[in-house]
Order: C-alpha cells, then structure tokens, then sequence
C-alpha cells in the first residue's frame, strides 16, 4: 500500500469514527428524555382509555337455527355494578329503547355486594320493563347482598315487585309468533352446581324447542356444562378479562386468574354457543384498557 493510500485510509477512518462519536453523543442526550416522554405518553393513553369507559358501545350477535320461525331480538346486560350512564341511566335506556327488544336478559352483578340501596337496579328495572320482558339471574354480588350479609337484602322481593321474571335455578318460557324460547336460570357458580341446580334443571336438557341458558359465571360452561345441549347460553363475570390484549383476550381477573377462559366474546362448545360480555359497568381496582363497556344485542333468525 502507498503511502497516499495509507493517508487516505486514515482519513477515512478518522471521519467514521467522528461520525460515531457524533451517534453515540446524540444517544446520550436523547436516552435521559425518552423514558419520561414515553411514560408520560403511556400516561396519556391510559388515561383516554379510562375515560373513554365513561361511555358503553353496543355488540351486535346474529346467530341462525331451525328452530326460530319468527325472528327474535334481545339484549343482553350484565356488570353494571350500580354505575349510571347520565341521570338515572337515561341513556342506557334510551339505547336500549332504540334497538326495540323482544325481551332483555339481566345476568347478575348488576349492583354490588356492599350497596346501602338497592334504587339504581329498582328504576332501571322499572323503565326496562316498558320496553320488554326482564328475565334474571342473579350473579356473585346479589348472592351476597341475600345471603351473605347480616344486614341481608331481599332483593328477591324487590325485583318481583318491579314485575321482574326471576329465575334462581329455574326455567321460563318465552314465545313469539311461531318461536318458543325456553330460558333457564342458573345463580349457581360450577362449585355449587350439583348441589344446588343440577336437580332442577335435568328435564331442561331434554326439551326440543329453543333453549336459552342465562348464567353470570363462565367457569360453569367449561367445568359442568360443557357437554350439555342447549342452542345458546349466556355468561360475564370477568369483565372482560380487565386489560384486554388484541388476538389473545383478557389479561386478568381476580378468580379467573391470568388469561382467564371465556373472558369474552361469541365461543362454539360440545352442543352449543355461548356468548360471554365483557360488562357494562365496573367494579374494583383493576382499570379497563381496551376494553370498552358493552351492550350486548343477540338477534335470533331462521335458518
């Protein structure tokens, strides 16, 4: 190599090394501004989605069988945990009113195991009942309020008198035009199942006409009623699963554990469907991210 060509090596050289110099100096003082702007946009993010829960959307479900002859509508809540959508739940009303349901499907924690009153729950259900039929089963926190507090509530008794169709462990049935829906209650988690409801409900399997089954508790379906043959079945409880992740689920939930099992949307079992909603309230520390409140809308059609 001649000496000119040696130079011009180390010219070369130099300038690289001035240019990675210059890089690495760049870094430096970007690196200690980066995480403070990075938390504070993840801050930001949190804090739209948070607030963005303050509003419900609405999901729709459409699902076909040989044994609807007339089309059948109705809406599905679950979780509202005592929260209200403008005063006095004027506009989750309202949307429900809009979608002009054939009947609507209460399926438990609608209110909380702690609540002084019980008004939230009474006038929604008096409002709702102009519009349609309310069938309910009673999920995790109305089991307390009636039976595991000293102060019990008799929420029964009030929910007969708002002309409510309570179903605790029992079936109902549900006819328009040429379609008969035949709905059962289920209040019972699967650890109390066999005890409790597993009696009352054998002739329900059997039937031959539409079956419906309205329960809060997921772990049901997947622990004792996996095998069982209904044409729909209903859940919540998880609320989604709190945090959801895009093409996983839920995250969280304090009985479902991590990635909890039917956490929410439209599942196919043995001999069924079953829908699962995320909720459409809140309750306890854990925020909802991704995962905006929902009113359910179920339309039942010919095949």
């Amino acid at each position: 190599m001649s000496v000119v060509e040696e130079l011009r090596r180390q010219q070369i050289e130099a300038v690289r090394e001035k240019e990675e110099e210059r890089k690495r100096r760049k870094r430096k003082r970007l690196l200690p501004g980066f995480f403070p702007l990075f938390l504070l946009v993840l801050i930001m993010l949190l804090a739209v989605n948070v607030s963005g829960n303050r509003k419900f959307g609405v999901t729709h479900y459409q699902l076909s069988s040989e044994k609807i002859n007339t089309p059948v509508k109705f809406v599905v809540l679950s979780d509202l945990h005592s929260v209200e959508y403008g005063e006095s739940n004027r506009e989750l009303i309202e949307a429900i009113r809009k979608e002009e349901p054939d009947f609507i499907a209460m399926i438990g924690d609608m209110l909380n195991q702690d609540d002084g009153s019980t008004i939230v729950i009474q006038h929604l259900c008096r409002e709702l009942r102009e519009i349609a039929p309310i069938y309910y089963t009673l999920g995790n926190h109305e089991g307390t309020l009636m039976y595991g507090r000293l102060d019990s509530v008799a929420l029964d008794e009030i929910l007969v008198k708002e002309e409510v169709r309570l179903l605790i462990n029992q079936t109902s049935e549900f006819q328009k035009g040429d379609t008969v829906i035949q709905i059962a209650g289920i209040s019972n988690e699967a650890a109390g199942y066999d005890y409790w409801a597993k009696e009352k409900l054998t002739g329900f399997w059997q039937l031959e006409d539409y079956k419906l089954v309205l329960s809060h508790f997921p772990d049901l379906y997947y622990e004792k009623l996996k095998d069982e043959r209904f044409d729909l079945a209903l859940a919540g409880h998880y609320h989604g699963g709190m945090v959801r992740i895009p093409g996983i689920g839920g995250l969280y939930h304090p009985e479902g554990g991590f990635f909890p099992k039917y956490s929410g949307g439209q599942y196919e079992l043995t001999n069924g469907t079953l829908i699962v909603s995320r909720g459409i309230g809140g309750h306890g520390w854990i925020p909802r991210v991704n995962n905006r409140p929902e009113l359910v809308i179920v339309e039942l059609t010919e095949e």
